[in-house]
C-alpha cells in the first residue's frame, strides 16, 4: 500500500480531537513514515529490556512523556524522536495530528494521554536507536494487509484480557497491540480506511479498551507501546 499525496491531504486536513481529562501522565508520539519500492512503511521501535519500564520490551512509536520545557505536546514527540532514535524532524516533514487517546483506565483514572502527530520526511532516514531501544523496525502498511498477521495476545499483566494484536517478529517477540495498535487503526480511520488485518470482533474490542477500567495492582504496567 502506497499513501498517495490525496491520503497525505487527509490527514492535513484532519481537525483532531483533542482531549483534556485527567491522565496520570500526558505523551507525545511520531507516526514517520517513508515511500520504498514495497510502498509506503512507519517506523517502530522496540523498547529496551529495564525492570523499571512498564513498557520494556513493547513495540511502540519514537515519543515519551510531554516535559514542563517542552512549549508544545508536538515538540514533545520531536524531541523524544531525537533523543530515542536520531531523527531530527523538521516544520516542513509535518503533516498533520491524528485524535488524542487515552489508555486503559485504573481505578477510573486514565493511565496515559497520548498526542499522536504525523511526519513524513522528504530526506533519507537512517533511524539509530539510543540505549532506551533494542530494534527498529519499518512495518510496511502492506504487512496490516494480510489477515494472516493477526494475533489473539493475553494482557502481559491480565491473564483472563485478550488484546487484539498484529504479529511482526515472533523470534524477537515484536507484536504490535495495545495504545500502538490503535493508533494506527486510527491512522486508517482518519484516512477513511479500515484496517484489513483485524478480524471483525478484534476490530470492536479494539475500539472498546479505552473504557476499560483496573484495580490499582496493574497500574505499573497497563498499555502497550506509548513510546
Amino acid at each position: 500500500m502506497l499513501l498517495t499525496q490525496e491520503d497525505l491531504d487527509r490527514i492535513a486536513a484532519h481537525r483532531p480531537q483533542e482531549k483534556s481529562e485527567f491522565s496520570l501522565l500526558k505523551a507525545a508520539v511520531a507516526i514517520i513514515l517513508r515511500d520504498t519500492e514495497q510502498g509506503t512503511e512507519f517506523l517502530l521501535m522496540q523498547r529496551a529490556y529495564h525492570h523499571n519500564d512498564p513498557w520494556s520490551g513493547q513495540m511502540a512509536f519514537p515519543g515519551g512523556k510531554i516535559d514542563s520545557t517542552d512549549v508544545s505536546a508536538q515538540a514533545a514527540a520531536v524531541r523524544e524522536t531525537s533523543e530515542e532514535v536520531g531523527i531530527e524532524l523538521a516544520e516542513q516533514d509535518y503533516i498533520g495530528r491524528l485524535d488524542d487517546l487515552y489508555g486503559l483506565k485504573v481505578d477510573n483514572q486514565y493511565s496515559v494521554h497520548v498526542a499522536c502527530f504525523v511526519f513524513k520526511p522528504q530526506q533519507e532516514l537512517r533511524p539509530i536507536g539510543n540505549h532506551e531501544v533494542a530494534d527498529l523496525v519499518w512495518l510496511p502498511f502492506a504487512w496490516l494487509e494480510d489477515v494472516s498477521n493477526a494475533h489473539d495476545y493475553t494482557h502481559p499483566h491480565s491473564g483472563d484480557l485478550k488484546m487484539p494484536a498484529v504479529l511482526i517478529d515472533q523470534s524477537k517477540d515484536q507484536i504490535l497491540w495495545g495504545l500502538s495498535l490503535r493508533m494506527v487503526s486510527m491512522l486508517y480511520d482518519t484516512l477513511g480506511k479500515k484496517l484489513p488485518v483485524l478480524p471483525e470482533e478484534h476490530f470492536v474490542r479494539l475500539r472498546q479498551i479505552e473504557a476499560k477500567n483496573f484495580a490499582a495492582q496493574t497500574e505499573k504496567s497497563i498499555d502497550g507501546g506509548t513510546g
